[in-house]
């Protein structure tokens, strides 16, 4: 039996129009509208990401207007006793905070050097995620 090319063309053709149509089948009928990434995130992240958010405003309210709520006058007096006297803070930039030194009359004794200031800021940042925690623990036990 003599099979000519033009057959075997005539079958790859065929043949490859079959797979087409399936695949174009087996699509999705909506393939344009894409499907939002469902991202789980496991409690103890979600419970430090929202330590670290309200931390980071609480910080900034210090740096704006001093410590003014129950919570701000709870972690600053704590950065107070750790460092041994009391301070006033500023923010110089979008990160980076000055402390400065003030007596009792609260005028400014000294400014403190870049890494009493950087060291300080770490301090007052754990001290600020520490409280939040508690803070968060006695809510849900109440």
């Amino acid at each position: 039996m003599i099979i000519s090319a033009y057959q075997v063309n005539n079958v790859l053709r065929v043949y490859g129009d079959q797979l087409r149509q399936t695949k174009i089948s087996n699509r999705p009928k909506n393939a344009n509208a894409t499907t939002p990434d469902k991202i789980s995130i496991s409690e103890g992240a979600r419970r430090k990401s929202i330590i670290d958010m309200v931390a980071s405003d609480i910080v900034d309210k210090i740096t704006r207007n001093g410590p003014n709520g129950n919570v701000e006058q709870e972690v600053f007096e704590k950065l107070e006793n750790e460092f041994g006297g009391n301070l006033t803070v500023s923010r110089k930039g979008p990160s980076e905070l000055i402390f400065k030194e003030i007596d009792e009359n609260g005028e400014t004794i000294n400014s403190l050097s870049i890494e009493d200031s950087e060291f300080l800021s770490y301090k007052l940042n754990e001290i600020t995620k520490d409280a939040i925690g508690k803070n968060m623990v006695k809510k849900s036990e109440s």
